[in-house]
């Protein structure tokens, strides 16, 4: 499943491959040059059928005229000379390149696409290409800098594995990076990923043990199973994924057929791989430096619960604000911490969690050293964050081990400025004293500590396992209600009379609705009314949605009405479908006819366990409608989760046959009633 990407960052040789002065930008040179500057790791070869010497070295013509076949070929030639150039080089065992060219058909020429298919056909017989339209790679642990700037020399070594699919952002972040400081270990522009993609990449790092946390910039997944297999193999080993990711990708879908496919777009979906797989979603790039900085130094926690500690009130205020923003939990102190750290505080204020110590603890670094000490080992403190200000200079004041000190809790912990500052040669020794990372700005230092909660549960918590199902003929009702999530009380009559005799049988009042192929949305023509209080209500209700449906659909088929009892309770919608790219689905949230207008739902990739169901409701926007609310009783959530379970099981074993399948609305009912779903809609594969 994954393709070794060895050879592009451990070659044991190299071929610059348009070597020349002046050609290609210059970028032939600049790569020269940073081998040069890092003593040639590797034997490095010339090739130019245009020049016998540069730089002091022989130039050769051709892969065949090289006194041994390389490893990697770091290729600088135009689009129209890369196939065959390579051609050759596979021909005489070369293993690898890494093409820098662009015009591979991005823009969709037919010129560029010939190029390409000839690329890919090259990559079958065994070529490993990185690119093409790449920026270059890096590998710090052997001063492989393929790169064509010498601006990467400076990087630090660290545990930061990093895959770009922007090659202009790519060097800016990097250096950018490096003065938060952040250490890398292998750092690839990926660019059109023709053949190694981010999931080869990201095997690489995660076997890596000199990589800690995974640095991504995504705008597309080119082969979503290896992908997510790269994910798991990630979140098994430890090592946090934290992601930017941009644009849509290029699956197609229907949002015509259901609900569920109108609602489940492609950002949706891919925030539910993240979920399944720990994948940290960060917001823009400064959060990818902020959180890749955090779990490159603080350990893993316990659980999600945070400790603010500072001397702002402001700032403290401002973390409440943006805690309840994120759903950050905040820790609750014990009545022995606060007894403990009370006397330690300014004068007139009281102990608790954000803590705002005042203004004169700031000078008092000792006993902010003591406050920050006894709240990392409160027991119901999982992450503490400690305000901090980095020095500019040698010599400012400040002691890193008032940091240091509070990290050898029990609590993870973190420091945070209230806005960024400039880093310093001093603030990054600072830091690496105090052995925490220093993040920078409230809104981010709260988004990365969410981040690390998030992926300390989903560790402890493992994946779901996939049901041993068998395939299942059958209406998807009967599965359910087999399953223990029933229809309302009803029944299928095909004329109005027979309706209201179903009707008379299930006592009033009673629902209505149509069943037609031609009729999916049923309120879109009129085909469904509600709390009928006689026969004559029913027969009426049925002559009026066959003259609405022959009207909206001339010569439609009408296959009967669906009668029920009326039910009363919160409306909610389960929807699920294979996505094209990464599989099964659920979709939970409020139902109704309201669904693709409020969209207050929740995304998972299936299967789905209780915890994962719960946190699906808990997520929602309306889950106050779930609890007690204005005199009503609340609802029967138990019922709903175990609703929302079944239909999971269900769909795994009616997929092969279903496209999707919804339920809309299901009913939950009062605590202890339970659920009913009123109005099932299938879907068959085409």
């Amino acid at each position: 499943m994954f393709r070794s990407v060895e050879q592009l960052f451990r070659p044991r040789s190299i071929a610059i491959v348009g070597a020349s002065e002046s050609g290609a930008g210059g970028w032939p040179r600049a790569i020269y040059a940073n081998l040069e500057h890092a003593g040639f790791p590797v034997p490095v070869y010339l090739i130019n059928p245009r020049r016998d010497r540069l730089w002091g070295r022989e130039v050769h013509p051709s892969f065949a005229s090289l006194p041994e076949p390389v490893d990697l070929a770091l290729t600088l030639i135009p689009a129209e000379s890369v196939a065959d150039t390579l051609a050759d080089g596979l021909a005489n065992g070369l293993g690898s390149a890494l093409v820098f060219a662009a015009r591979f058909g991005e823009g969709g020429d037919a010129a560029g696409g010939e190029r390409s298919r000839s690329l890919a056909e090259l990559c079958a017989r065994g070529l490993r290409v990185c690119g093409p339209n790449c920026m270059g790679a890096l590998a710090l642990p052997e001063a492989n800098l393929f790169y064509p700037a010498e601006r990467v020399r400076g990087l630090p070594k660290g545990g930061v594995g990093v895959v770009f699919q922007s090659g202009g952002t790519f060097q800016y972040w990097l250096g950018q990076g490096a003065v938060r400081g952040l250490g890398f270990s292998y750092a690839v522009s990926s660019g059109n990923e023709l053949d190694l993609d981010a999931a080869d990449y990201i095997a690489f790092l995660v076997d890596d043990p000199g990589t800690r946390v995974i640095a991504c910039m995504l705008e597309g997944i080119r082969r979503p199973e290896a992908f997510m297999a790269a994910a798991e193999k990630a979140l098994d080993a430890g090592k946090p994924i934290v992601a930017v990711k941009t644009g849509a990708s290029e699956r197609g879908r229907s949002a015509t057929e259901s609900h569920t496919g109108a609602v489940a777009g492609d950002d949706d979906i891919f925030n539910a791989v993240c979920d399944r797989y720990g994948i940290l979603r960060c917001h823009g790039l400064d959060d990818l430096i902020e959180t890749a900085l955090m779990f490159s130094t603080a350990r893993l926690p316990n659980g999600p619960r945070v400790a603010f500690a500072g001397y702002s009130g402001g700032a403290t205020g401002l973390f409440l604000d943006y805690a309840s923003e994120t759903g950050l939990p905040v820790a609750e102190l014990s009545a022995g911490t606060m007894a403990s750290v009370a006397p330690l505080l300014d004068r007139g204020l009281a102990p608790g969690n954000p803590l705002d110590g005042g203004a004169g603890l700031a000078g008092r670094q000792d006993d902010f050293r003591e406050i920050c000490r006894a709240i990392a080992d409160d027991p119901g403190v999982d992450i503490l964050s400690m305000q901090g200000q980095l020095p500019a200079e040698d010599g400012e004041r400040g002691d890193p081990d008032v940091f240091a000190a509070a990290a050898r809790g029990a609590a993870s912990v973190v420091a945070h400025g209230r806005m960024g500052q400039n880093v310093t040669d001093a603030g990054r020794a600072f830091q690496a004293a105090a052995g925490v990372p220093f993040l920078q700005g409230l809104p981010e230092t709260v988004r990365a500590l969410k981040a690390l909660g998030r992926f300390a549960e989903r560790r402890r918590r493992g994946l779901p396992a996939r049901p041993a199902t068998t395939p299942a003929s059958g209406p998807v009702a009967e599965l359910l209600a087999a399953a223990g999530v029933p229809a309302p009380q009803g029944g299928l009559a095909a004329t109005a009379a027979e309706a209201a005799s179903i009707a008379a049988d299930i006592g009033y009042p009673v629902a209505l609705k149509i069943v037609s192929p031609a009729a999916l949305h049923k309120t879109e023509i009129g085909g469904v009314a509600l709390g009928l209080g006689d026969a004559e209500a029913v027969a009426r209700a049925a002559d009026e949605m066959t003259a609405r449906l022959e009207a909206a659909r001339p010569g439609a088929r009408l296959d009967g009405f669906l009668v029920q009892e009326m039910v009363d309770g919160l409306e909610f919608f389960l929807g699920l479908r294979d996505d094209p790219q990464f599989g099964p689905v659920i979709v939970a949230g409020i139902g109704g006819i309201h669904v693709e207008v409020l969209r207050d739902l929740a995304f998972r990739l299936l299967p789905i366990d209780e915890a994962e169901a719960r946190d699906m409701l808990e997520s929602l926007r309306a889950r106050a409608l779930l609890g007690a609310f204005r005199g009503r009783e609340p609802r029967d959530v138990d019922a709903l989760v175990g609703a929302m379970l079944a239909a999971g099981e269900v769909y795994f074993r009616v997929r092969v046959r279903l496209a999707d399948f919804e339920i809309n609305p299901l009913i939950v009912l009062a605590e202890g009633e339970g659920v009913r779903a009123v109005d099932i809609r299938e879907t068959a594969r085409r």
